[in-house]
């Protein structure tokens, strides 16, 4: 099986029973990701891999060592391991982490735009503003990190 067709599965299999903020199936938010970075690489299937899986390890029981075992790259490992939000660490943290991989950091963006478009969501709520302060300040440290 092809590594992009591998990862799409996993996710996909992954994410069966969750749904979005919006009330949609999860997976729909990583093929969105997954697609807008395929079109920003000319399809570059190792930044596609990684787009798809974003959130598997920080929100599935996958890890890390399961991809490697299930073949994925080392690059697609460190771009998802960047991608991961490590509990232990606040939000400018890992946002510091994502900066210094240029893979996860292109996909981050993607993600942010995605994750911080009102229409996908149902009732907008004060902690859902706050969310996108969040987002917005986090989108602007990696769109002008070098």
């Amino acid at each position: 099986m092809d590594k992009l067709a591998k990862a799409i599965a996993i996710t996909a299999d992954a994410f069966r029973l969750k749904m979005d903020k919006g009330g949609e199936p999860y997976i729909l938010h990583c093929l969105h990701v997954m697609n807008i970075v395929g079109k920003k690489t000319e399809k570059d299937s190792e930044m596609m891999q990684i787009a798809v899986m974003h959130d598997l390890v920080e929100d599935t029981d996958w890890t890390l060592a399961d991809l490697e075992s299930a073949g994925f790259s080392a690059r697609v490992v460190a771009g998802v391991a960047a991608m991961t939000h490590d509990p232990y660490e606040s939000y400018d943290e890992y946002i510091q982490v994502i900066a210094k991989n240029d893979d996860a950091r292109r996909i981050k963006l993607v993600d942010l735009k995605h994750n911080s478009d009102i229409t996908r969501m149902k009732g907008l709520r004060d902690k859902d503003f706050e969310r996108l302060k969040k987002y917005h300040k986090a989108f602007a440290y990696l769109r002008n990190y070098k």
